[in-house]
């Protein structure tokens, strides 16, 4: 049961990094609490425009850090995932996919801080916490 409750963790954590993807047409354009990136969303502060964020997350036509982080949360938490259920990728791989995944969407979720940032800033924060505080691993969950 438990590990049933950690993939449906992990997968809303993907979620939120995914829709950074997402074309951001109607009903989506100004972003809202569980599609957190729109038209309107824009870098917590003008300094990050550029390199690190494009001006809106519509504007992916040159990389940026932002797509990046996306892309490498979205993978792991997939990866993670996976892993948790031993479904091509290695068990071993469930913890450090985890992490990897939880920190790259907290970063991107800096990056764009809004009001809109909370839950996805809660859900990486849990999936720290669960994987280093409770010691969650793959055997652990499978267990449980």
């Amino acid at each position: 049961m438990t590990r049933i409750i950690v993939t449906i963790l992990l997968m809303a954590a993907w979620h939120f990094p995914t829709t950074f993807f997402v074309p951001q047409d109607q009903p989506n354009e100004r972003g809202w609490l569980i599609w957190p990136f729109g038209k309107a969303s824009t870098p917590a502060f003008d300094a990050l425009e550029g390199i690190i964020a494009p001006s809106t997350p519509a504007a992916v036509t040159s990389p940026t850090m932002s797509m990046a982080l996306a892309g490498l949360s979205s993978i792991a938490f997939i990866v993670a995932i996976a892993s948790l259920w031993a479904i091509v990728v290695p068990t071993d791989w469930m913890v450090p996919a985890a992490l990897v995944g939880a920190v790259a969407s907290a970063t991107l979720f800096l990056i764009y801080l809004s009001p809109l940032s909370i839950i996805p800033l809660a859900l990486d924060a849990i999936v720290v916490y669960g994987i280093v505080v409770a010691g969650w691993t793959q055997a652990a969950l499978t267990d449980a």
